[in-house]
Formats: C-alpha cells, structure tokens, sequence
C-alpha cells in the first residue's frame, strides 16, 4: 500500500508539473489582458447646423389659360401639334371669316354715309349762319340745323364704334397662343360650330417656364418652424434667402433652384397643411405639371448645435445612445435626445456636452464601463463651429 501510494502521489506531482509547464508556455514571459480595443472619436463642439426640411410635393404650370371662342361660327383649321411647345403669337384655331368681314364691309360703309350727312349739315348750318340780312334766317331754323349736325355727328360716331365691334370680331376668328407654353388636345376639330357660351372651350395652355413647385407643410411643422425662428433657434445662413431643391421620382436631382413665392394664408383642413410654393426656371420643360417630387427646403441653420454623425447613435428599448469616452479612456452609454436628421448627422437636443468625445467608429468592440483606446475621426465633426 504504502509503494502505491508514493505512485499516486508520483503521477498527480508529474501532472501537475506537466499543466503547470503547459500554461507557463501558453502565456510566454510577459503576458497579461489583452489591451483595449482602438475606437474612433469627434470631440462634439457647438456649432452652425444647416438643416434641410424635407416635403413632399407636385409641380404645376404658373399660368393655365382656357383658349375660348369669342365669336360664333364654325372651325376652318386647326394650325398646332397636340402636346407641343407653343411660342407666344402662334395661330391655333381659325373660325370661318366670311360673315365678319361682310359685317366689316357692311359697318365700313355706313361710317361713309355717316360721314357725308354730318358734312352736309356741316355745311347747311354754315350757309344759314352766312346770311348778314336782318330777319332773313330764323332762329328755330339755325337751332333745328345744328340739332341736325350734332345728330349726323352721333350717327357718325355709332358708325365708328360699329365698325370697331366688327374689326374686333373679325380679329376673333384667329385663336393664337397667349404666352409661351405647352398646349394640350384640341377640344375641337375642324368643321365644329363653337359659340361664346358652354360651347366655347377649344384648348388648354400651360405655361411651364417657370414652373411651380407646390409642397405641403404640415401644420405641426409649419408650428415648430415659425416658433423656432421666433426663438432663435433657427436662423438663416449668412442673411441669405431660403430656396428649395427637388429631386425627381427616379432620384435624380434638378440642377436648378427655386426661390420660395407663396404661402398659403389659410391651413387646408381637408389634408391638415399649408401650401408652400416655389418658382423654378425650366428652359429645356425637364419638368412637366403634375409630376411627383420630393422638396428640400434649405438656407436655413441651428446655432449653437451639438450634432453626431448618425452611426454614432445605436438604439435601445429606452431610446437613442452613444458611447462617450471619459478623461480616463472608460467608454459609458449616454441617453441623448434626438433633434432633427441632418445629412449624416444627427442633431442632438440634450445629453451631450461641449468637449464630450463621442465614439463613432470600433462600436462593436465597446462594452459599458470598458477601457478604450481612443483615436481621432477620419471625418470632421458635423456643422460649422460658432464662436
């Protein structure tokens, strides 16, 4: 037993010489923790945040004109492309001329006949003004021949302003274009009787240069936006006026700017907005009424900000976090309150500091309380610093 025993011990000894060795080997002289992970930080600073509002919205013609008949008669030609760009002056429609320029021959006439019976009364009245011979001439007679021309002058008159009215019919027989601007289907073709009542409309006109861009604010929006600038909170950059940027439904961006117009007075409240419009040039009509577009209202800015970029945020069943790194390279989780989506950043409306280093990159690597390595962003801190 005792030889047995001495053999145990032997083994258990050589076995733990054997694991005593192994990890000795295992670790290498020198070994400890591993050392703490690298992470990339922004030092968060106050600063200019220029902020982008984003509305949905949907463009239309500025001047949309209903080309009507002004006369009754019937369709001769029809002188345009349905669909087409039209230049200002440009014949679309013309009515059968014939019964307006008998009507001018006709009114032209009796301004002549007008003419020559105030010419002869003209003359009467002058022949009986010219005789010198006491008692020759009455009175009544003088007075009756002068009532004769201020009546022949008030028929010329009539005669005039007749042949005017038929001029002026006569020149509404030719429908031309009142502007520059897209035209759409004919209303009616050649051979149909159009009149100045419910039969009248022959075409539509949509002015397209410049071209609107009505979006709809949203009344609590519209609420926070008036209220921010009321407090300060929102400012305009450098004194500059607020302009909008649209980008089409494939994505693509319009190279052009608008310049804001109008705003409605009064909220919809069918749809709960207002309409904010914007004018925007559009020489080569890349932009059509009726297209659907997303609007980006900017020129506007938050002093006085503090904003992270967006992958520094992570979420959580409390809300939105980062991690910040302390004077001792200890990362801790920071509630923060989220203001408005910037580009890449988020503005941050409360729980971060002036100074606060905040990680935004190597998050995977951070736990609560951990030690870090912190290394300076490639990228710039959001924003433009204030002084």
């Amino acid at each position: 037993m005792r030889i047995r025993q001495c053999h145990i011990r032997s083994a258990v000894s050589l076995a733990a010489t054997i694991l005593l060795s192994g990890a000795a080997i295992a670790q290498g002289p020198g070994s400890g923790p591993p050392p703490p992970p690298e992470v990339a930080v922004v030092n968060v600073q106050p600063c200019l945040v220029p902020v982008t509002f984003d509305y949905s919205g949907v463009t239309a013609a500025s001047k949309t004109v209903e080309m009507r008949a002004r006369v009754r008669g019937y369709i001769e030609t029809r002188d345009f492309e349905e669909g087409s760009l039209v230049k200002a002056g440009t014949r679309l429609f013309t009515i059968d001329p014939r019964t307006f320029e008998a009507d001018k021959e006709i009114a032209a006439a009796r301004v002549e006949q007008a003419e020559a019976r105030r010419k002869l009364a003209d003359q009467d009245l002058e022949r009986l003004k010219s005789v010198s011979v006491p008692g020759a001439v009455a009175a009544t007679d003088i007075d009756k021949q002068a009532a004769a021309l201020a009546e022949a002058s008030a028929s010329l008159r009539l005669s005039k302003a007749e042949l005017a009215k038929s001029e002026l019919e006569l020149g509404y027989t030719k429908i031309d274009a009142p502007m520059d601007g897209l035209i759409g289907k004919a209303m009616k073709e050649i051979g149909s009787l159009v009149d100045v009542g419910e039969n009248s409309l022959v075409a539509v006109m949509h002015q397209v240069s410049p071209i609107y861009v009505s979006l709809r604010v949203s009344e609590r929006d519209y609420l926070a936006w008036r209220t921010d600038q009321e407090s300060g909170a929102l400012a305009l950059v450098d004194g500059q006026q607020p302009y909008v940027e649209i980008t089409l439904n494939d994505l693509t961006k319009y190279e052009k700017r608008g310049t804001l117009n109008f705003l409605s007075p009064e909220l919809n409240t069918v749809t709960g907005s207002y309409e904010l419009r914007a004018e925007f040039d559009n020489p080569d009509v890349k932009l059509r009424p009726g297209q659907f577009i997303k609007g980006h209202v900017k020129g506007w800015a938050r002093p006085n900000s503090i904003a992270v970029p967006q992958r520094a945020v992570n979420q959580s069943q409390q809300g939105p976090f980062v991690y910040v790194v302390g004077g001792d390279n200890i990362a801790q989780k920071r509630p923060v309150a989220l203001g408005q989506w910037t580009g890449a950043d988020w503005i941050v409306s409360s729980g971060l500091s002036a100074g606060d280093r905040v990680i935004v990159e190597g998050l995977t690597k951070v736990r609560p309380g951990s030690e870090v390595k912190p290394t300076a962003s490639a990228g710039t801190a959001p924003g433009k610093e204030t002084s």
